[in-house]
């Protein structure tokens, strides 16, 4: 069973799992790959206490270098993890910081600038809360008690087309303008009063499924539930979801980062696995962007 809920909407469940000696941690994995794609302008990373997935826009190297600015600088950030209070307000700091970057690149190199990014990252607190982050049409899932929940609202044309009735849901999956974006990251200094924060209890068993379009257009809703509950863990699930998007076969690149909560004492920071562009970085980013203030 698939939900589709309206955003901001609490999941509903139990009573967290807190205990004073255990943190709430990430068990995760990533894979992206270029698809039918030339290149690959998708990046994600998978850690200890974040996860995430961002669908570069505007060209093979504006679009990868856009995904490669913020991933990696959220993929640095989150490497100790946030602290157990503030995590929303720290996973904001951090995304806001990364479209700074990218401001910066594009001032310093002109032809980027028609560059942006989708961002849709998720953070653990550490004591059972998970903090949500979202931009452009990436999506996150959560798997719990056999039930897929889709976490966010894809920020499209053709979402608010079928929001507001002018169009059916079934139109609006396979409208040819499907992929017209409202809102993603530029670099803009309004671009964050677009980034939706939302937080969310969490129980024992919860999976949590982050991906690109590739995946989400690729791949129906009763597979990815199929597939997320019958893998033994995160990196068997999203082989499987990347093997379904391109058999599928998918029409864009391909990302998905799956992770498993669990709540253990004193965990050692982990540094977070990359993928797609932030793994291999282009040229144009391998020399340091001048210093931006975080």
């Amino acid at each position: 069973m698939l939900i589709d809920r309206p955003q901001h909407q609490q999941v509903p469940a139990p009573p967290t799992y807190r205990h004073p000696d255990m943190t709430t941690t990430f068990k995760s994995a990533a894979v992206s790959s270029a698809g039918p794609r030339p290149d690959n302008q998708d990046s994600g990373c998978a850690g200890t206490h974040l996860v995430a997935v961002a669908d570069g826009v505007g060209g093979n190297v504006g679009g990868a270098i856009a995904s490669s600015l913020v991933i990696n600088w959220l993929s640095r950030r989150g490497f100790a993890g946030p602290a157990s209070e503030g995590s929303a307000a720290w996973l904001s700091e951090a995304i806001a910081t990364g479209n700074r970057r990218i401001r910066t690149a594009c001032a310093e190199q002109p032809r980027l600038r028609s560059m942006a990014t989708t961002l849709t990252a998720i953070a653990t607190t550490g004591d059972g809360v998970l903090a949500l982050a979202h931009i452009g049409d990436s999506r996150a899932y959560l798997l719990r008690g056999g039930a897929l929940v889709q976490l966010t609202r894809d920020h499209t044309w053709v979402r608010a087309l079928a929001d507001a009735g002018s169009i059916t849901p079934e139109q609006a999956r396979t409208h040819p303008l499907r992929s017209v974006l409202l809102a993603v990251l530029h670099g803009r200094e309004d671009d964050m009063a677009k980034v939706e924060i939302s937080t969310h209890p969490t129980q024992p068993g919860d999976r949590l499924l982050l991906c690109s379009d590739g995946v989400s257009g690729a791949v129906p809703s009763e597979r990815m539930l199929r597939i997320l509950a019958g893998a033994p863990g995160p990196a068997a699930a999203a082989a499987l979801l990347q093997r379904a998007a391109l058999d599928a076969p998918a029409q864009d690149n391909v990302t998905v980062a799956v992770a498993d909560l669990s709540a253990v004492p004193h965990p050692a920071p982990v540094l977070p696995v990359k993928v797609g562009a932030a793994a291999f970085a282009p040229a144009e980013i391998t020399q340091p962007l001048p210093t931006v203030e975080s």
